[in-house]
């Protein structure tokens, strides 16, 4: 047994004994259990989400924000296990916990700084992979306080998440997840690790090395992640006071369809209509109530190419009714008026554009995110510009 030493108590415990060498104990045969007691007192950061992240995540297939999400996940899940005063140990009926799993990601040699592995001179890629998820000391808590939330996670689940008793672990649309070889592994409640690669890849493979057909959504940030799987909640970093992270109007974009096979946006002809539908998720903390005509809530685009400003397109769509963790039906939109800025790239700014009894505004000036397209305009495009996302202060 052990106990970790973290700002929310301690109460985790092994089922080991001193010089064990059972996988569990060791991720090595020929190497012991390392902890002189048990109980033992280990550090989170430093000892214990290294290893649970090297083993809950495919470390070399995984992409790098998902594994970020996947820290986050196991940081919280711990944290609110100790402040329950439960008692956590290193089976499978928790989060895989495994001593000398990240160690086990270099096969050249052990870390040369053992007190703080992540300062080490000789880490292996992975490893370094692994410390930069782990770097952030941010968790998830509900929206009113800094107390941790339940933050169940499993392997994979086709379309759709599956419910939990809290509120925070509602069901949600994940049509990433929709390739006929998607099955469900795990719970199905809480976040999707494999959907969670599916997302942060803009591809139905969560795999680096495999390609099962692009999707029309990537999300670069590790937030959208969170608030996609986990409804109505708080990102917090504790390592500057548990101070908030996130605004509480929020969404995400869950797909756009173009109408072409390959899931990107055709070249756009300027004097051309373009009609596309938008699956919209609202991840804030409140419905999208309208009333007209004091308070409605559409989805916006805006126009911007290099040496120009933003320019408001003309289309919209109503996202009113929409509440908390659910997604809007698909929505149609229409592009169309495309700015006299001449030929090559433009970005396509989607962004939630809310009309209230205190102003109007974008979701954007709040702090969340809006959704850039690259998009080419009278003509093929030399250089294709990345998805992008941006806010505005």
């Amino acid at each position: 047994m052990f106990h970790l030493s973290n700002p929310h108590g301690t109460n985790l415990h092994v089922l080991c004994a001193p010089r064990d060498t059972s996988y569990g104990c060791s991720a090595f045969a020929d190497i012991f259990y390392p902890y002189p007691t048990n109980p033992a007192t280990i550090p989170i950061e430093t000892d214990y989400l290294l290893d649970v992240v090297s083993v809950e995540s495919m470390v070399s297939a995984m992409h790098a924000t998902a594994m970020q999400a996947q820290a986050i996940a196991a940081r919280t899940y711990a944290y609110w296990h100790i402040q329950r005063g439960s008692i956590i140990n290193n089976s499978n009926e928790f989060q895989v916990f495994v001593p000398y799993a990240f160690e086990r990601l270099n096969p050249a040699g052990r870390p040369d700084n053992v007190a703080e592995p992540c300062a080490s001179a000789n880490l292996h890629p992975y490893q370094r992979k692994v410390c930069a998820a782990v770097a952030p000391r941010w968790y998830v808590t509900t929206a009113a306080t800094d107390l941790p939330i339940h933050a169940e996670f499993f392997a994979d689940i086709p379309v759709r998440t599956l419910s939990g008793a809290p509120s925070y672990l509602q069901a949600v649309d994940d049509p990433i997840s929709s390739h006929p070889d998607v099955t469900l592994n795990g719970h199905g409640r809480g976040m999707s690790q494999r959907g969670s690669g599916r997302w942060a890849r803009g591809n139905r493979s969560f795999h680096l090395e495999r390609d099962l057909g692009a999707w029309s959504v990537t999300w670069t940030r590790v937030e959208q992640l969170i608030v996609h799987y986990y409804t109505g909640v708080q990102l917090r970093d504790a390592a500057a006071g548990n101070a908030p992270l996130l605004p509480a109007a929020r969404w995400n974009p869950l797909q756009i369809d173009w109408g072409t096979s390959d899931q990107r946006p055709p070249i756009l002809w300027r004097g051309q209509r373009y009609p596309i539908s938008v699956e919209v998720q609202n991840t804030g903390l409140e419905p999208w109530i309208c009333s007209t005509p004091n308070v409605s809530y559409t989805l916006r685009y805006r126009w911007q190419k290099p040496g120009y400003g933003l320019l408001t397109g003309s289309g919209s769509a109503t996202l009113c009714g929409t509440p908390p963790g659910d997604p809007s039906p698909l929505v149609g939109l229409v592009i169309e008026n495309i700015p006299h800025w001449g030929a090559g790239a433009y970005t396509l700014w989607f962004d939630v554009h809310v009309v209230s009894v205190y102003g109007d505004y974008w979701l954007s000036e709040l702090g969340w995110p809006a959704y850039g397209v690259s998009v080419c305009i009278d003509g093929p495009c030399k250089t294709q510009l990345p998805l992008v996302l941006r806010t505005e202060s």
